[in-house]
């Protein structure tokens, strides 16, 4: 009886909220997705896209996703989703030129939405992504 409170106090609650988790976890998956563009960018000294949606992010070596670039892996294309309850802003195209310098013209700040929000932001000078 003690062993099934203490599951119901505990674990349940974590299993039925899993959107936090989700949350966290595709932040973390979207802020590696965005660093590899860069060191991919750099390491074949072409440009490198990340095409943001609300739903999804891929990698490009042109701005209207035409050419899918690969993934660590080598997958093609390479496209990381959403989990459900969990959505990107903004809709975007981030690109990094050859030398992985991001064409943005300030700090951006691309958001997770979920049960909280986690921001993911890229230096403008250097490409540099941190949270």
């Amino acid at each position: 009886m003690v062993i099934a409170g203490i599951l119901a106090a505990v674990a349940v609650p974590r299993m039925i909220g899993r959107t936090s988790f989700d949350t966290r976890g595709f932040a973390d998956q979207l802020s590696a997705t965005v660093r590899f563009a860069q060191k991919l960018a750099i390491a074949q000294r072409t440009d490198v896209y990340v095409r943001l949606t609300a739903g999804d992010a891929t990698l490009c070596y042109d701005a209207a996703c035409a050419t899918p670039a690969p993934g660590p892996g080598g997958e093609k294309p390479y496209r990381v989703s959403t989990p459900n309850g969990v959505a990107i802003a903004p809709a975007m195209v981030l690109g990094f030129s050859a030398g992985g310098v991001p064409d943005i013209a300030a700090q951006l700040a691309i958001q997770v939405n979920g049960t909280g929000t986690h921001t993911i932001l890229v230096e403008q000078e250097t490409g540099y992504v941190h949270d």
